[in-house]
């Protein structure tokens, strides 16, 4: 039906897999979205509100300007300078720039094109030894991503490159850094101003994890030519939709009251499963927001609740392989979100050979493209014949705009299950302790006892 099926375009979800129509007793009927419009309404008002306010900014990224030009002036600055760029950055910081590079360049990019670009986004000494083995410090640019400047993992990756850079080129070592950090501050904005850096601003209101759509995602993808205008486009054509306030006109608020239905049914896996091998890095950037977004212990009321949703990421064909038997016939704790392609920019067309046999010769003629289409349209009919929860994402064609529409589409549907589950979806309190025993453990002042007061992982650290 019509209101199964919402979309801008380029892009369309069908919910029609989650409902009681395809699934019987097991599905969710639209009787039961229209249940909580009032809770959908809610959340839409707090949503504006804040925009009102200037304190939630993601969705008007698209209208901004000033940014998108200051992005594209600083590239074409530095535009044919560099053979390798190397991106410092971890969690929203890293995954959004992935996501991007792998959906719209080419999978072997680092081998046959230049600028190559390489992502540190861990402290893993093998990965990050391997790639400043592997560049040339005087052709690498190095992208410097963290919002407050004091990420640990990206400050230890920043002075081993600061060092790097200063040992090898002296004082032009500064020609080969930008920082992507807050305006006003943090170390790094102290120096970017005081020695002269060239530096980018990353809204003070805009989170780590909802940031793909300012500098830190739309400056690699300009330094490697890609088309950031047309991504913003898309993506502010689909904040128009997702805006809306109907949630029967609104499909990031279906996604979201989907969601927010199955858990209430103990379904808490949500798996995004992209049948595009370009989209598989959108699936992790998916699992940070989804998780770190409604994963939280109090609510806005400051009770306990422990709520959340487990993301998964998955490959379609490839994981057809080692997971859909698990979604077909395990547990019915899982909603599996499917994205297929209607277009592929390339395709490999199957030849006639092998025709006389039956095993392979119903192949011939057929395409690479047909075969994977094929095989998603096969797991969604599956999954739903089994009874288990399945939505439908599809896609025209895989390129700018599409995808920004896709960022937009799943940034405003994690803001909307966050209020549907009345927590804060822009704080993650629960990573901070982490954090001050890291802090403790290296020494940093002002976290002293921080390790010494978490009895239980002094325990396990002992009994290991």
């Amino acid at each position: 039906t019509d209101k199964t099926r919402k979309g801008v375009g380029m892009i369309r979800f069908d919910f029609s897999g989650v409902t009681d129509k395809l699934l019987g007793g097991r599905g969710i009927a639209v009787s039961d979205i229209e249940a909580i419009v009032p809770a959908l309404a809610c959340a839409h008002e707090t949503i504006m509100a804040a925009r009102a306010k200037r304190e939630i900014l993601f969705y008007d990224l698209p209208n901004d300007n000033t940014m998108i030009e200051g992005v594209i002036t600083l590239a074409e600055q530095l535009k044919g300078r560099f053979k390798n760029i190397v991106h410092l950055g971890i969690g929203g910081s890293s995954l959004g720039p992935k996501a991007i590079f792998q959906a719209l360049k080419d999978p072997l990019h680092n081998i046959s094109a230049e600028p190559r670009l390489f992502f540190m986004d861990n402290v893993d000494p093998e990965l990050m030894g391997s790639i400043l083995e592997n560049i040339d410090p005087r052709e690498t640019l190095f992208t410097v991503v963290s919002k407050s400047g004091g990420t640990a993992e990206t400050a230890a990756q920043f002075m081993v490159v600061y060092d790097l850079l200063q040992r090898t080129l002296g004082k032009r070592c500064h020609d080969h850094l930008v920082l992507i950090t807050d305006p006003e501050k943090g170390i790094l904005r102290k120096l970017a101003v005081a020695d002269g850096i060239a530096s980018l601003s990353i809204p003070p209101e805009v989170g780590g994890r909802f940031s793909v759509l300012t500098p830190v995602g739309l400056f690699p993808a300009c330094l490697l030519g890609i088309d950031i205008q047309a991504m913003m486009a898309g993506a502010g054509k689909m904040a128009a939709c997702v805006l809306q306030g109907d949630v029967f006109k609104n499909p990031a608020y279906l996604y979201a009251a989907v969601h927010f239905l199955a858990l209430a049914r103990g379904v808490n896996i949500s798996v995004l499963m992209p049948y595009s091998n370009a989209l598989y890095d959108l699936a992790d950037w998916y699992r940070q927001i989804w998780a770190e977004s409604i994963g939280k212990r109090h609510s806005l009321k400051g009770k306990d609740v422990y709520a959340g949703q487990t993301p998964v990421k998955a490959l379609g064909a490839t994981d057809q392989h080692s997971q859909v038997q698990l979604y077909v016939e395990g547990p019915f704790d899982k909603i599996v979100n499917i994205i297929d392609v209607a277009t592929f920019r390339k395709d490999v067309p199957i030849p006639h050979v092998f025709g006389d046999t039956d095993e392979m010769g119903y192949l011939a003629g057929k395409s690479i493209a047909g075969l994977i289409r094929a095989e998603a349209l096969g797991t969604k009919g599956a999954l739903i014949e089994s009874g288990r929860m399945t939505s439908h994402i599809s896609l025209e064609t895989i390129d700018a705009g599409t995808l920004g529409g896709l960022f937009m589409f799943f940034e405003a549907a994690t803001a909307c299950m966050g209020y549907l589950l009345d927590v804060n979806p822009f704080d993650q309190p629960g990573v901070e302790l982490g954090k001050q025993i890291t802090f403790d453990l290296m020494g940093r002042r002002g976290y002293e006892g921080k390790f010494r007061s978490s009895s239980p992982v002094e325990r396990m650290v002992i009994e290991l």
